[in-house]
């Protein structure tokens, strides 16, 4: 199975290295690191419709392992350049969540968290005042998280992104 995983996605690793901006000398040495740790590891994915989160990781590890067996700085990764499958889906699943919510709850983090209004602009557009603002913000998130933490399943990198994720039965 682990040559055909090399032949489909060949070109998105390439692609996703490049988006790593790992130097063109040692793409190549990464490249075959990446896929033999694919290989060895194949039976810890779970769910193979998540196979190119799952490489991702992999790549972006064996690129932070080579370049530290190398004793060479490892370079500085912007990974909010980088799509995210996870997170994009995590999102939307966000996105519903705050549908869920109580009115004036579900009014308040769509404004500010969906439509970028800071709290204070908000306050003042709604003659309320600033901490009942904050306390509505403050309960609606405790809300979604709460719900995420109980009814998703989630795997993080250590950056905090989302490399696994299965959504709340309940929004389905």
């Amino acid at each position: 199975m682990t040559n055909e995983i090399q032949l489909a996605f060949y070109k998105q690793i390439s692609t996703y290295l490049q988006q790593l901006k790992v130097d063109e000398n040692i793409v190549d040495d990464i490249r075959q690191d990446i896929f033999l740790k694919a290989h060895d590891a194949i039976d810890t994915l779970k769910d193979h419709k998540k196979i190119v989160s799952w490489l991702k990781v992999v790549t972006y590890n064996a690129v932070v392992d080579h370049y530290r067996k190398s004793k060479r700085t490892v370079p500085v990764i912007d990974t909010n350049d980088i799509k995210n499958e996870g997170n994009e889906h995590l999102i939307k699943c966000i996105g519903l969540l705050i549908k869920t919510l109580p009115e004036e709850q579900k009014h308040v983090m769509e404004a500010i968290e969906v439509n970028g209004i800071s709290q204070v602009e908000y306050a003042q557009q709604h003659h309320l005042p600033l901490s009942t603002v904050k306390s509505r913000v403050q309960r609606a998130r405790k809300k979604i998280k709460e719900t995420v933490m109980s009814s998703c399943f989630l795997r993080t990198d250590k950056f905090g992104n989302v490399t696994d994720y299965n959504p709340p039965k309940e929004i389905l």
